[in-house]
C-alpha cells in the first residue's frame, strides 16, 4: 500500500517540480558513431560506505551524486573487434593516453565539487581522460549537461522515492517497478542498478545506471529519453539496503 501511495505523491510533485525541457545537445567532434549513453548516477551514502571509500571531506547533500556520462563503444572500435569489456576499462584510452585535467570555469568546478563523490583520485580528472576528451566536447558544456541530467534525476518522482527509502531495505523489483511506472520507460535496461557491501556486509544501493539516448538527452527523464541497453551491468540483489548517512 505504502509503495502505491508514494507514487502518487511523487508523481503529482513531478509536475510541479520538473525542470522545462531544454537543449542538452552534446556533439562529438570526433568518434561520434556510438549508440548510447550511460549516465551513472551515485546514491551517496552507499556508495561512499563500500570499498575504499570517500574522503573525510565529502558532504552529505545531497545524496544522489554524479559519477558521469559515459559514451558506448564506439562503432570504429566494433568493426576493429574491440571487445566491449576493453571499452569499459580503458574508454578514451583506447585512442591515445592523455591525462591532462580539463580547464573548467569556476561555476562548473563548484557545482561538480558538490555533487561528485571525494575520493582519493579526483574522479573529475579520471572521468574527463576516459570518457570526454576523446570527443572533443568543450569540458564546461559537458559537465554542466550532465549535472542538470543529475538534478532532473533528483527532482523526479524516482529519485524522490530513493530519498524516501533512505535507511530501509527495498526489493530489486520494487525500484524497477517504481521507475517504469513513473517515467513510462519500455527500453528494456533502462535503469540498472549497482550494489556493493559496506563495511557490515550488508549489500547496500551504490549507483544508477541510465542507459539513454545521445539524441534525446533533453527529454530525460521522461519516457523518450532512454534507450535498450544491450549489455545485462544490473547486480543488485533481490533485496538490499538503500543506506542513510
Amino acid at each position: 500500500m505504502r509503495f502505491w501511495f508514494v507514487l502518487g505523491v511523487c508523481l503529482v510533485l513531478a509536475a510541479c517540480a520538473a525542470p522545462a525541457s531544454r537543449s542538452l545537445e552534446l556533439v562529438p567532434a570526433e568518434h561520434g558513431n556510438f549508440d548510447h549513453d550511460t549516465l551513472a548516477l551515485t546514491w551517496q551514502p552507499g556508495f561512499c560506505a563500500s570499498g575504499s571509500g570517500c574522503l573525510v571531506d565529502q558532504p552529505h547533500e545531497p545524496e544522489i551524486g554524479l559519477h558521469g556520462l559515459w559514451a558506448s563503444e564506439t562503432h570504429d572500435l566494433e568493426a576493429r573487434d574491440v571487445p566491449v569489456t576493453e571499452w569499459w576499462k580503458q574508454g578514451c584510452g583506447l585512442y591515445g593516453s592523455d591525462d591532462t585535467p580539463p580547464v573548467l570555469s569556476t561555476p562548473v568546478r563548484a557545482g561538480l565539487d558538490r555533487v561528485v563523490p571525494h575520493l582519493r583520485h579526483p574522479l573529475v580528472v579520471h572521468e574527463y581522460a576516459k570518457h570526454v576528451r576523446c570527443f572533443g566536447y568543450d569540458p564546461d558544456r559537458f559537465f554542466r549537461t550532465a549535472m542538470i541530467l543529475r538534478d532532473r534525476f533528483s527532482v523526479a518522482p524516482i529519485g524522490q522515492y530513493l530519498r524516501s527509502r533512505a535507511g530501509l531495505v527495498v526489493t530489486h523489483d520494487e525500484v524497477l517497478r517504481f521507475f517504469a511506472l513513473s517515467t513510462g520507460a519500455t527500453a528494456e535496461r533502462a535503469l540498472q542498478l549497482q550494489c556493493g557491501y559496506d563495511r557490515e556486509g550488508r549489500a547496500v544501493l551504490e549507483q544508477m545506471w541510465l542507459t539513454l539516448r545521445p539524441d534525446r538527452l533533453g527529454a530525460f527523464p521522461a519516457a523518450g529519453a532512454y534507450a535498450a541497453s544491450p549489455q545485462v551491468q544490473d547486480n543488485c540483489p533481490a533485496a538490499f539496503l538503500v543506506r542513510a548517512w
